[in-house]
């Protein structure tokens, strides 16, 4: 089981995040589907996730999340992940900077029969601002 739901988690990533192609949410994101971290307001659905995804990408057209290290116990996959990317357009009220950034943070995602019911995320979100030049450091 712990493998099976390796696999999806990383569809999750390479899919849905690096790629923009929510054409799988439906086979690997439950309906109702809840987002939680502490640097954004928690969400509920696939909707909510095109949304975010969406805005992501558009900020950051060649971003790419790496998933580093992954452990998988029973219904449960945690993984620790570095983001790369270039800040090309508007993300969340910061004009474009067109600088590079790299950042690390950590997942838990909870799966049932087979799909994402519940993902948790915390990255290292001072460090990206610095990196934009939005706060010093």
């Amino acid at each position: 089981m712990s493998e099976q739901n390796k696999a999806i988690v990383n569809r999750f990533v390479s899919e849905i995040w690096n790629a923009g192609d929510l054409s799988s949410a439906a086979e690997i994101i439950a309906d109702d589907y809840r987002h939680h971290s502490s640097q954004l307001a928690p969400f509920v659905g696939r909707e909510g996730l095109a949304a975010m995804v969406a805005d992501l990408r558009s900020g950051f057209p060649d971003g790419r999340f790496t998933v580093e290290k992954e452990l998988a116990e029973g219904d449960m996959v945690a993984h620790r992940w570095t983001f790369r990317g270039t800040h090309s357009a508007d993300w969340n009220g910061i004009p474009a900077t067109g600088r590079k950034v790299e950042f690390n943070g950590t997942a838990i995602s909870h799966l049932k029969d087979g799909k994402i019911i519940e993902h948790t995320a915390d990255w290292d979100a001072m460090g990206m601002m610095q990196q934009l030049g939005v706060i010093e450091g």
